[in-house]
């Protein structure tokens, strides 16, 4: 629950200390904060009133003259780009924009030398802004949200010390929405993407298996590396032998990330990594299905086969769904093409391939049918 408003009425003015009236508008942030927290749409308009209230208050304080009242309004303008950006609409983006635009202004006017987290909010103000931009969604704000990632990333490079080293998160979410972006634009840039994605994964791939955020961050450069191959490959000319490549790139990150999401569900009970294993898991169905359907029997049963895969996965009946179908497509697919699309030779090829996916078929049935009834 949100702590009640603060009694702000008439009848009880607050007191003209700036340490009393800041007490005030810390109690609007905590509210804020926590209906922002709720994950709530109907709570966000209400958010956006507690922060405009705080805002209000620490506008009238003596920040000219206190680094720390000026650090406390930089936070009411975070707060209120959070909850512009989530309320989506196009007036609300433009005031998301101009909200980190001034959270921005405040913190080059802090001593960014005299304490690390100076930079880090003015690197994440730089990110967020991003954000905005891009739920703009026109080619002129995806090209200033690429302009706002560099400016984040070059605030990173400037904040380290040999006594202060740079981690390896906050880099990696930069460059995962830089990726992000880049498939955005028209047309999309999506082999630099690609090679975006891969630089955030090797930040956050040697902990992604003792730290939650590097998990999250892992997870979400294969996907983005998964969809920048399957641009590329819509895109000609393709180059078969790049194409195969990524090919293997892509499904070999898409069993990465099914280990990765068993694992954390296993130890740590994370079950929210679910809806991004089933989209991942898609991905991985229909690059095989599209371009290489002879090694799609391999894949699921690597996957979804006990015996070969995690035994968590192996009871996922969402993945077993997609599997099925997939294999079921891929036979058709095949059967479509004959002996004109593939002579005598590739026929035989064919039903070595047919029989494997439809053994690959009857295996994960029995495997779901034990599934359902257990």
């Amino acid at each position: 629950m949100p702590p009640p408003p603060p009694d702000v009425s008439p009848s009880r003015p607050p007191s003209d200390s700036p340490d009393d009236r800041n007490a005030v508008a810390k109690t609007w942030m905590k509210r804020g904060i926590a209906l922002l927290s709720a994950n709530d749409p109907a709570a966000l308009s209400e958010a956006l009133q507690c922060f405009d209230q705080a805002l209000a208050i620490r506008r009238e304080l003596p920040f000219e003259e206190s680094a720390w009242y000026r650090w406390l309004l930089t936070a009411c303008w975070m707060n209120r780009g959070d909850v512009l950006t989530r309320l989506g609409r196009p007036e609300d983006l433009s005031a998301a924009i101009h909200s980190f635009d001034e959270a921005i202004f405040h913190l080059l006017h802090l001593p960014l030398d005299a304490d690390p987290q100076y930079r880090s909010r003015l690197a994440l103000a730089w990110m967020n802004r991003s954000l905005a931009l891009r739920a703009q969604a026109t080619s002129e704000s995806l090209q200033e949200a690429l302009l706002s990632l560099d400016r984040a990333s070059k605030v990173l490079e400037e904040s380290v010390t040999p006594q202060r080293p740079l981690g390896a998160a906050m880099p990696a979410t930069v460059l995962i929405n830089r990726a992000a972006v880049l498939l955005e634009l028209s047309p999309p840039r999506a082999f630099e993407a690609l090679e975006v994605a891969q630089t955030a994964l090797a930040l956050s791939q040697p902990t992604e298996h003792e730290v939650l955020q590097a998990a999250e961050i892992s997870l979400k450069a294969r996907h983005i590396f998964c969809h920048a191959v399957a641009v590329l490959l819509e895109t000609p000319p393709v180059d078969a032998t790049h194409a195969d490549d990524w090919i293997m790139q892509a499904t070999d990150k898409v069993d990465e990330a099914m280990h990765l999401t068993a694992s954390w569900e296993q130890h740590a009970g994370a079950a929210h990594f679910r809806g991004m294993r089933q989209e991942l898991f898609r991905y991985g169905c229909h690059l095989l299905l599209a371009y290489q359907p002879h090694f799609l029997a391999e894949f699921l049963l690597d996957v979804l086969d006990p015996e070969q895969g995690s035994p968590l996965l192996a009871r996922e009946g969402d993945l077993y769904q997609v599997g099925l179908q997939s294999l079921d497509l891929a036979a058709s697919e095949l059967r479509r093409r004959g002996p004109l699309d593939l002579g005598l030779k590739g026929m035989d090829r064919l039903i070595d391939v047919l029989e494997t996916l439809s053994r690959a078929a009857e295996r994960i049935k029995k495997r779901a049918k034990l599934l359902s009834s257990g």
